[in-house]
């Protein structure tokens, strides 16, 4: 599960859009009961479609499928594997990139999905030849065709270049996932009642494109090499051009006269218009920094970001809200990521590492990525019975233990203790895999709840979009860490011959990086409250993010009776 693509920001829209191209018999309040709610998916999957098509057209669905199901599920594995993510680790091991450079890089590819809210902003308040979205959608998806045509024919080979392809396709992505949700959870929210079922069909699309994109990608890799999986991700990302120009996302042209800069949303929302650009300055200027400096100044200049970020909330925001945010940026951010390394371990030759596991580009790729989807889908099957009654505070502390525990199982591999075991060994990580991924789901869906019950009403959109980019911030930043604890244990493979002794401390970051989580656990009573998933988190002015925050309080903008000064 990659956090960067749950938490994603709804985008606030003017009344110039509509159901799309909605056929005028299912406009009446009668078609209100066209849903047949004893038409269950498993019994029959294409009358449940139907039903589903009749409330909010099939043109709609016919994006969500091409969004979400095709290129967040199938091209990009969920978010940021698949055919354009995970063929970039074996092509900078090709370069003889080190571990930490390698995940360092992967992490500034992926920034887009940090960069949403900024999107978000830029989609709302500057709308290009009347729309608000589609040239956004455009201009992404042509941008992105280039970079999979460059990473395809090997036109991309220096290492800026490869990190720039990555970066378009990844915006694309990120661009076409953030304004289709934001269209159907407008839809959704006109229906509540068919909600349930339009998420599960695009969840269901997510997980099934990503499983047929992992079988694939795995055979692929290993008997064409890496290039070609960008080559067949290029009609995909194609195809996209056909829904957006056709406009299946039925947006209206805005009037001539209320064209241009959308002022009243930034006077309207200040402060948190502010936050978002500030976050995605500060990505952009990290995504900068990596090319000139070393790695030590660029997780030093990450430090300060962070800091940033987290005293922003701190100070601006309300600690009902603040508090949680902070808690889960820090969760996240601390939830080192040591792919880079693990990368080299799995797939280095017999040359390069004598001793090491030597699996093939098909098992690291297709056996790993179904180990990742079966945890998931059964963290997400049983993480509603077994959390529901669970205040937030037990479910973090018990998810955080139990993911100790599960990343813990990596170790005696690393050792090498199960080393000549044969296929024990392959199944060890596994389960090892799935079990980790099941603790993580069952941590992820408390936390998009409580995201949910964070957004004070009237500021739901720009809320959660710093939200998702401060999680998604937390996310990069995690790899910069990773990076820098792998390089301080002398963890620093590059797929060259002889490089076992690279590897020698690989236990030792692995516990580390279970362990640091753990750190949270002191803080968990203070930052975290101690409420259900059913009960409001914000029970004072419910229309603010500012109200009573440490910055209202130091200047008096919060009058004695409860009621704010400022409007926020």
């Amino acid at each position: 599960m990659k956090l960067g693509t749950m938490s994603d920001p709804e985008v606030p829209y003017e009344p110039t859009e509509v159901t799309p191209l909605k056929s005028s018999d299912h406009t009446s309040p009668s078609s209100e009961a066209c849903f047949d709610e004893h038409v269950e998916l498993t019994q029959n999957p294409v009358l449940w479609v139907q039903s589903l098509a009749r409330n909010y057209s099939w043109r709609l669905l016919a994006m969500v499928v091409c969004a979400t199901h095709l290129l967040k599920g199938f091209v990009a594995g969920g978010g940021d594997e698949g055919f354009i993510g995970k063929p970039a680790e074996f092509i900078f091991g090709d370069l003889g990139i080190p571990a930490g450079k390698l995940q360092i890089l992967k992490a500034v590819a992926i920034s887009p999905w940090a960069l949403k809210p900024v999107i978000a902003l830029l989609s709302d308040a500057l709308p290009v030849f009347g729309y608000r979205k589609m040239p956004y959608l455009v201009l992404a998806t042509i941008m992105a065709l280039f970079g999979a045509i460059s990473m395809g024919l090997g036109i991309a080979k220096s290492v800026p270049w490869i990190v720039a392809s990555l970066f378009l396709m990844f915006l694309q992505i990120a661009t076409a996932d953030l304004l289709v949700e934001a269209k159907q959870s407008e839809e959704i929210k006109q229906k509540a009642m068919w909600g349930p079922q339009f998420f599960t069909f695009t969840w269901l699309g997510v997980s099934g494109g990503q499983v047929v994109g992992v079988c694939l990608l795995g055979p692929l890799i290993h008997h064409f090499g890496p290039r070609l999986p960008y080559l067949l991700a290029v009609p995909f990302i194609a195809f996209f051009l056909w829904p957006t120009l056709k406009n299946f996302l039925g947006e209206r042209p805005i009037p001539t006269q209320d064209r241009g800069i959308n002022v009243s949303l930034i006077e309207k929302h200040p402060l948190l218009c502010s936050m978002t650009l500030v976050i995605g300055f500060l990505i952009a200027l990290l995504i900068t920094c990596t090319f000139i400096l070393s790695d030590l100044q660029v997780v030093t200049l990450a430090v300060l970001f962070a800091c940033l970020v987290l005293s922003s909330f701190m100070v601006f925001i309300r600690w009902e809200i603040a508090g949680p945010v902070v808690f889960c940026f820090l969760l996240g951010m601390l939830s080192l990521n040591i792919d880079g390394a693990l990368f080299y371990f799995y797939t280095d030759s017999v040359k390069e590492f004598p001793e090491g596991p030597h699996f093939t580009a098909y098992f690291y790729t297709t056996g790993i990525g179904i180990a990742s989807f079966v945890g998931t889908t059964v963290g997400f099957v049983t993480g509603d019975q077994l959390f529901k009654a669970l205040n937030y505070r037990v479910i973090l502390k018990v998810t955080i233990i139990l993911r100790v525990l599960t990343q813990l199982t990596l170790v005696p591999v690393l050792l090498r203790w199960t080393a000549g075991l044969g296929y024990v060994e392959p199944v060890w990580i596994f389960a090892s895999v799935v079990c980790d991924s099941m603790v993580y789901s069952w941590r992820w869906i408390p936390k998009q709840v409580m995201g949910a019950h964070l957004t004070p009403k009237g500021v739901e959109a720009t809320m959660q979009g710093v939200i998702a980019g401060t999680f998604n911030m937390a996310m990069i930043l995690s790899y910069y860490f990773g990076s820098f604890l792998m390089h301080g244990f002398g963890v620093r493979p590059e797929g060259k011959i002889g490089e076992s002794r690279m590897f020698e401390n690989l236990w030792k970051v692995q516990v580390v990086a279970a362990l640091a989580p753990c750190l949270l656990l002191f803080f968990l009573p203070a930052f975290i409250p101690a409420k259900t998933q059913t009960e409001p988190l914000l029970t004072e002015r419910q229309d603010s993010a500012t109200y009573d925050s440490a910055y209202e309080v130091a200047f008096r903008l919060t009058s004695t009776e409860g009621r704010q000064r400022v409007p926020q």
